[in-house]
């Protein structure tokens, strides 16, 4: 059995941004995206497989904005259409399969889903997150070392 990553939802959400826009996502969609990712975790609901498996598909996500922007529009497909619904208006009731939100809980097969500001992942999904999240970053070079960044020449502590 591997050991699990384990990070503050907010943590978990700045990857998913990151992972996001590092697979190609403009800043908007990939927020978007991150804040959906975020809220499914913080109700235990384990999607983040089927989340990665639409990270490079800009048009998925790009629907689930529409569905943000267009809320009364939105046909329930799947948790992801729910999420979209219960972030954009909250106080609204709204049911798919076996999942239902009242306004203000998640229930599960009837059991109410307690929220969680905690998130938890397997290596392989960390990898994986870590991995787009890395096309985000500039890299070092002797110059950006030489002007302050990092430790520069004399890493003394």
């Amino acid at each position: 059995m591997t050991q699990g990553i384990e990070l503050s939802l907010n943590e978990y959400e700045a990857l998913l941004n990151k992972a996001a826009v590092g697979s190609g996502l403009p800043w908007g969609i990939a927020e978007d995206a991150a804040a959906c990712g975020a809220w499914l975790m913080s109700f235990g609901v384990d999607k983040l497989d089927t989340w990665l498996d639409h990270l490079s598909d800009s048009s998925f996500w790009i629907d689930y904005c529409k569905k943000i922007d267009r809320p009364s529009s939105n046909k329930l497909k799947d948790i992801f259409d729910l999420a979209a619904s219960v972030i954009v208006a909250p106080d609204t009731k709204v049911k798919l399969d076996k999942y239902e939100w009242n306004g203000k809980e998640l229930f599960i097969r009837g059991a109410k889903q307690i929220p969680s500001f905690r998130a938890c992942l397997n290596k392989s999904q960390f990898k994986i997150l870590n991995n787009h999240a890395n096309n985000t970053y500039a890299p070092a070079t002797e110059e950006s070392r030489l002007s302050g960044a990092g430790a520069g020449l004399s890493d003394n502590d």
